[in-house]
């Protein structure tokens, strides 16, 4: 009895097929596993072409007129497609409003712990139940979670900020070395605007879980994510998203109307346009940030602010990764509530994340984008870690009034959440490194060869450590994702917390 299996090529490009060969001598019947099955009937020789999705090892068994058995194994290898020099190909950044990581993600190690092998709950930097803090009544509130999916808005800014931070003396906030520096994040609570529904000031207190947010704390497990990502400076909206813009607030320490005209402080897409690099702006109501600045209103800007609806055309497409921009800011629709600030609805705003982000996973871009889901700062809400010490922008001073907090702009503001979504990206991966967010702009700058807009963002981090490079993408099928619920009790009356 004798037979002779073989698999020619041996190794096939994905997509490809072999041919499975055999020639015997003194045998009755044939198989091969596989789901190929009896091949007797070719017998004495014969051939069989498969087309394997993956690598695939393929037995043939035969039998000779006694009964006795022969078995033979070839494998047929598909190799895997070469990695891309520069896999990335498109960068996407969309910024809610107004959360702290502890509001949204100070529960999130127990969840990633119970979901990933080898994960513990101390891999995340969540805040601790048991420490109470004081309010301006004079009570104690410790975190606890919110009853209701939307709450009343806080009043802060930049004195607010610095003085939840709690610096202790002799340190100052005109340092210019903060390492040895001690900050108890434990004002929250007394800096709080007092309301009816809120009359001892607890609700900054509150925080949210995978019962809430099941489609952020999948993301933020199964992609990557940091427990050390900052606002850029320690106020409100407008200087960070300043800061997401420029590198810088020029100056401004407090929410601000430009004059006519917008401010002539150069944007990162002015920047873009010099160095050839392609990009657009969506919008999604009657929020756009971008015509706060002169650039919007040249001719090479404003033809490449969209209104969201463009971006869902142009992903259905099955020419989206030719066609897609390297660069896509998505703005928050503030005007009609679906920002995630917590004045409204925290799910209907993830849902509307989650329907633009499907969009690019569904597409033929998803294989080479990097989107970037963060928040502006944290809205006046607690975190319990302190800022970190950040290069000054320039050498405009902060604009100040008397009665101002006398501070640098050398401290970030307090922890904001952050997911790094690509097939690219390290699976499961938190980071610890301390960023803020002009490493977006430096992720930016770095993969398309822009130079940087001031010294802030050529001092930041450039983002690499959330990715791998070095083989096949973890995520080129992107993993199973729940659906953002939109059906919580939103009831501003149920938001504050238990004192004692």
């Amino acid at each position: 009895m004798e037979l002779n299996f073989s698999a020619a090529p041996d190794t096939i490009q994905p997509g490809g097929s072999a041919t499975l060969s055999w020639t015997t001598q003194g045998i009755t019947t044939l198989s091969i596993d596989q789901g190929i099955g009896d091949m007797t009937a070719l017998l004495p020789n014969g051939s069989f072409k498969v087309a394997p999705g993956v690598t695939t090892a393929y037995t043939a068994t035969a039998t000779d007129e006694s009964g006795a058995k022969l078995t033979q194994q070839v494998v047929v290898s598909v190799a895997q497609p070469p990695i891309p020099q520069h896999p990335i190909k498109h960068i996407i950044v969309m910024a809610q409003e107004n959360r702290t990581f502890d509001n949204y993600f100070g529960v999130l190690g127990a969840y990633r712990a119970a979901k990933v092998s080898g994960a513990s709950v101390q891999d995340i930097d969540g805040f601790d139940p048991t420490v109470p803090l004081k309010t301006k009544t004079g009570k104690l509130v410790k975190p606890y979670h919110y009853k209701t999916v939307c709450t009343e808005g806080l009043t802060f800014a930049w004195n607010e900020n610095h003085t939840d931070m709690d610096l202790q003396a002799p340190d100052t906030f005109l340092d210019t070395d903060f390492s040895q520096a001690k900050f108890l994040m434990d004002k929250f609570p007394q800096t709080i605007n007092l309301t009816t529904k809120d009359p001892d000031g607890t609700r900054q207190m509150g925080h949210y879980d995978q019962t809430d947010l099941p489609y952020y704390y999948e993301m933020a497990t199964q992609f990557a994510t940091s427990d050390r990502f900052f606002s850029s400076v320690p106020s409100n909206t407008i200087p960070n998203r300043m800061y997401m813009f420029t590198g810088t607030s020029f100056g401004h320490t407090v929410n601000a109307t430009p004059a006519a005209g917008g401010w002539s402080q150069k944007t990162i897409f002015r920047a873009l346009n010099d160095a050839g690099v392609s990009w657009r702006y969506y919008y999604q109501d009657s929020d756009i940030y971008l015509s706060d600045f002169a650039d919007y209103y040249r001719s090479d800007v404003k033809p490449k602010v969209y209104n969201i609806s463009n971006w869902f055309s142009l992903l259905s497409s099955p020419t989206a990764d030719d066609d897609l921009p390297e660069f896509v800011f998505i703005e928050r629709a503030g005007s009609t509530g679906l920002d995630e600030h917590p004045d409204n609805n925290i799910q209907s705003g993830a849902a509307q994340v989650q329907k633009i982000l499907s969009a690019l996973m569904n597409s033929t871009a998803w294989q080479s984008s990097v989107f970037i889901l963060t928040y502006d700062e944290g809205g006046g809400l607690y975190d319990h870690v302190p800022p970190f010490q950040v290069p000054l922008p320039d050498d405009i001073a902060p604009i100040l009034k008397s009665t101002d907090t006398k501070a640098l702009f050398n401290l970030s503001g307090f922890r904001i959440p952050i997911t790094v979504i690509s097939p690219w990206v390290k699976p499961h991966f938190v980071s610890h490194k301390p960023r803020e967010l002009t490493s977006i702009l430096k992720l930016v700058e770095t993969t398309f060869n822009v130079p940087p807009l001031t010294k802030r963002d050529a001092g930041a981090d450039d983002m690499s450590e959330f990715f791998d490079f070095t083989q096949q993408p973890a995520w080129r099928t992107p993993p199973p994702l729940p659906t953002q619920p939109t059906n919580g009790v939103c009831d501003q009356s149920q938001e504050i917390g238990p004192t004692f």
